[in-house]
Parts: structure tokens; sequence; C-alpha cells
């Protein structure tokens, strides 16, 4: 009798772990969802095209110019894309031996590729999408259900989602997915979030701006919308969009994301890239500027704007010595390099003077391998963690990484303070509710990690 029952279960885990396998082999074959069709209708996305559409009108040759673009990230290459689609010859410098900047990932010792954050694709990115399209890589593009899942702290390992059912159009949509859920927000709740939200929807845009002085609690304070509509929902907004708290962010923030999502159907779904951004987004845009005459140059820091007596930009000063000239020049760099870069002549001009009052917002990356396979969701999960952003099993929502036995959990950190590491584990462990992995490194910017690979599971913070 023990043989029977041992063979028995030893035939059951061997069912399920074929069973598991056949449905990420299943998974990985089965055609992708195509892109909303929604999405392609909407003013905003219209409106995208033809200013890529009138980007797209060649100039002649005396109106071409040269132009040397600072930074190698997502606007970089895109703005480098589009003067060369306007027959100009983009220049793009990138400091580090990595394209992509906030997307930047590259392949460690052990073969995992180690990303600088967690990237989705909602579909109120008007410009990302027709981007998308005009590099013909749309089905590069894992369109999940549409719905937002959020955690609930106070059940862990538990989630519930606003689904938003097909076919019904916005604001309709909208309205039944918020209505429908019962475990977030009460009845009286949602009630009193419509003075807030009505003047939006009647007024449009001017009547966000008109918020901007507004942080989101001053918000709520000023119409009367209850403090759990804050926890259930703004908290996870504001993180998610600015890696911010509720009271340092400026109401038209959150009103602007909103509105999309509000007023355009599919606005709010949302999609994975099929792999890893360098490879699968930032590589068609090289290629897009190579084809047309233009140049990318990887390992090629800039040490100094240098200035004539005009004032205008004489040259960029490489690190290495060597110099650029152009017919014009553009920044694409984060606001704390640029304001490092600030020639001190410029310093004082009223214009330049603005970016001291603009703060770069530090956040963690963090990626947790585990040697099993976690019960996910497959799509982005908002925390509603004052801390945790959002995060997501990567093995489950990205076909790279694809894993039938084993997690990736990528999350974001958003702290305002410093984080050693140990912490960093701590506030992974509770907000998350995971098995804490058995080490951490640190990767230096610019380059992988290095070292054996852990036997359950490492944490990098990059």
């Amino acid at each position: 009798l023990p043989r029977r029952m041992m063979l028995r279960t030893a035939t059951i885990s061997l069912l399920a772990a074929l069973s598991s396998l056949l449905s990420v082999a299943a998974a990985a074959h089965a055609p992708r969802p195509p892109t909303p069709s929604r999405i392609k209708l909407t003013q905003n996305f219209r409106e995208a095209a033809a200013l890529s559409a009138k980007l797209a009108d060649p100039a002649t040759p005396q109106q071409r110019k040269k132009v040397a673009v600072i930074g190698g990230g997502l606007s970089g290459l895109a703005c480098a894309k589009y003067l060369s689609d306007a027959g100009h010859t983009p220049l793009v410098l990138e400091a580090r031996d990595v394209l992509g900047g906030k997307v930047s990932a590259w392949q460690d010792a052990d073969g995992d590729m180690i990303e600088t954050g967690l990237h989705i694709f909602f579909g109120a990115y008007p410009n990302m999408m027709n981007l998308f399209q005009e590099l013909g890589i749309e089905d590069r593009l894992q369109w999940k259900a549409h719905r937002m899942t959020f955690a609930m702290p106070q059940l862990p390992g538990e989630f519930t989602s606003f689904d938003f059912p097909d076919g019904v159009p916005a604001p309709l949509n909208m309205a039944a997915a918020i209505l429908g859920n019962t475990e977030m927000l009460s009845l009286l709740d949602k009630v009193r979030m419509v003075p807030g939200l009505l003047p939006m929807l009647l007024e449009g845009q001017p009547f966000i701006d008109a918020q901007d002085e507004l942080s989101v609690k001053e918000f709520m304070d000023k119409y009367g919308m209850p403090e759990t509509v804050n926890e259930e929902i703004f908290i996870a907004m504001a993180k998610a969009l600015d890696f911010m708290d509720p009271d340092r962010m400026s109401m038209a923030v959150v009103l602007t994301a909103m509105n999309r999502f509000i007023n355009e159907a599919d606005g709010s779904q949302t999609a994975f890239l099929d792999g890893g951004q360098p490879e699968r987004l930032c590589a068609p845009m090289v290629d897009h500027v190579l084809s047309r005459g233009g140049e990318v140059r990887l390992g090629a820091p800039l040490a100094a704007i240098e200035v004539g007596d005009d004032g205008q930009v004489a040259c960029l000063r490489l690190a290495d010595g060597s110099s650029v000239e152009a017919d014009l020049y553009v920044s694409a760099v984060p606001v704390d390099v640029f304001k490092k870069l600030l020639p001190a002549s410029w310093s004082t001009m009223p214009f330049f003077r603005q970016t001291e009052e603009l703060i770069g917002i530090p956040v963690i990356n963090v990626q947790l391998w585990f040697d099993k396979k976690l019960r996910s969701v497959d799509g982005l999960c908002f925390s509603r963690s004052p801390l945790l952003s959002v995060y997501a099993d990567m093995s489950t929502c990205v076909e790279e990484y694809a894993d039938a036995d084993r997690s990736l959990a990528h999350a974001h950190w958003a702290l305002h303070v410093e984080c050693r590491a140990s912490s960093c584990l701590s506030l992974a462990r509770a907000s998350l509710a995971l098995a804490p992995p058995p080490c951490v490194r640190r990767s230096p910017p610019g380059r992988a990690p290095g070292g054996a690979a852990a036997q359950c599971g490492e944490v990098y913070l990059t």
C-alpha cells in the first residue's frame, strides 16, 4: 500500500509538472492579441499620427541640419528617429555602453537579463503606439486582459481588480469596472468621488490644468472625498505615475491620467514588450536612424557644453577630449544630469534657472529570482503600499522570461531616503510576502553585476 501511494503521488506530481510545462509552451505559441483597434480611433492617437506625418516630409538639401542629440534613452532615440524622417542627420551620443536610458537592460555573467526598471505600455500612450506602428514592431507587444489589478494589503497574497467589459464604449466601461468591484470602495465612497471628477469630465483639460497647484490630498479635501479613496486608489496611482506620495504630487498629473483612462475605451489596457527593451525597441530605432544616414555612438560621455562669446553652443566636449560640432543641439538627458552640464554663463538666465526647481525622484528597481513558481497574476499589479509602486512576475508576463518552474518578481520601490540593502530586503519581504533570497548585490552604473548565481534568488539594486 505505501508503494502504491508513493507511485500515485509521484504520478500526480509528474502530471502536474507536465501540465505546467504544456501551459507555458501553449502560451508562448498562442497568437497574441493585436493592438486594441479603438486605440487608433482616439483623438490623441490621430493627433500623434498627424505630427509624425508632418515630420516625415523630408527637408530640402539646403534645409538639412546636423543635429547632436545628448543621450541614447527612449527620448534621444525617438528624437533621432523623427529627425532622420525629416531629412536631417542626427548624431546620438550615449555615455554608457548600453542604449535605453531608463529602459536599458543588460545580460549578466549568469545569463540573466538585468533591467533598469519595470516598464509597461498603456493604450493611452499615443506617441508610443504610433512609434511601434511606424517601426513595424507592434507584434512585439503582449497585450494583457483589460483589467487593473490591485494587491490587498489586508489579505496578503490576494488581489482584486477593476475588470473592463469588452465592447463597451468609454466612459461606460470604466464606470462598469469601478462599480463592479465591491472589495475596494463602498458605494458611498464611489458616490463621494463624483463631485471632484465631474468637472474634469465636463470641462476637460482647462479644469485639469487649474488643479496644478493642488496636491492630491488638498484636492480631496476641497471636494470632500473620503480618505478611503486615497488609500485604495490615489496612493497606487501616485506611486505608479511619479513614484511619489499623494500629499506631494500635483492633482493635475492624476487627473490627466484619469481623464485619458475614462475617455479612451482602451486607454488603461496594458502591454508588456516580449523581451528586453534594448533589443526589442531600441535596436529598431537605431536601425531606422542608421539607414537614413544618422549615427549612434556608445561610450561617448559628455564632459562639457562649450559656449562662445555670443552665448551660443560652440561645441560639445567629450570625456576623451574630442569635440563634436553640429548645427543644432538637443539635450535628452535627465534633469539632474543636465544641471551638471549646464554652462555657468547660462545658469543665471531665467529659462535655465528654472531647472533648479526640478529634482529627480529616487527609485529602486528590485528583481527577485525564485527557484519555484509562485502564484502570480498575468499582468501589472498595483501594490497600494506606501513604499512599493508596481510589480509583476516577468516569468508569467513576458515571453522571453517565460519559465514554468521559477518566478522572476520585478518591482519598483519609491523611496525618498537612503536605504541599505538589508533594509530593502525587509521591505521586499513585508510588501511582497515572499521568502527572502540569500544574497544581495549592487550593480555598478553602466555595467552588469558579476559573481556566481545564488541558489534560490538574488536582488539587484540598480
